[in-house]
């Protein structure tokens, strides 16, 4: 046959019968020939594992997200006005509802809760020093745990105040 001549497969070392033009021009390209569509895939597929794949997948989708954070924004919140009916939003809530009633009862969230209440709390009354007010009202509490309420009266000078006062009062008196 006239036109065709005989190859090595780069893939599986096959010999083959080759198109002339091909075979020129993976000369010319400085490309290796394949016998078929099957060796070629075949030489070109990268092994990676699954693994590798996902956490590839994972880079590149977070390196998209900061490249294209405001865009994206744009597009969900013009999506969301697009598409919001607030019928439907209040009857799923009201479906909702029950679930949120149980989670925001779990002895979890509730701790939770409390820790995240105190540093709001802080943050929105003392500003950069809600560290030191969180402190200070651990402390404060510490002590109030290990004083019992008679030894802080006395310290205070509240124990039986008004005996102290009538006690004062007749001393003043009699001078």
């Amino acid at each position: 046959m006239t036109g065709f001549s005989e190859i090595i497969c780069a893939g599986c070392e096959k010999i083959e019968l080759r198109r002339n033009g091909d075979i020129n021009r993976a000369k010319k390209l400085g490309s290796p020939i394949y016998c078929g569509k099957e060796c070629a895939g075949r030489r070109r597929r990268v092994e990676k594992t699954a693994e590798q794949k996902k956490e590839e997948k994972r880079l590149y989708d977070k390196k998209r997200r900061e490249e294209n954070a405001e865009r994206i924004k744009a597009e969900k919140a013009a999506y969301f006005k697009r598409t919001y009916d607030p019928e439907k939003a209040a009857i799923k809530r009201k479906e909702n509802m029950p679930k949120h009633v149980e989670y925001c009862q779990r002895p979890e969230y509730k701790a939770w809760k409390q820790q995240y209440d105190k540093q709001y709390l802080a943050r929105k009354q003392f500003g950069e020093f809600w560290e030191a007010a969180l402190a200070l009202r651990s402390i404060e509490q510490e002590i109030s745990e290990r004083i019992s309420e008679t030894d802080l009266a006395v310290q205070k000078g509240t124990l039986n105040k008004s005996q102290t006062r009538k006690r004062e009062y007749e001393r003043l008196n009699r001078n």
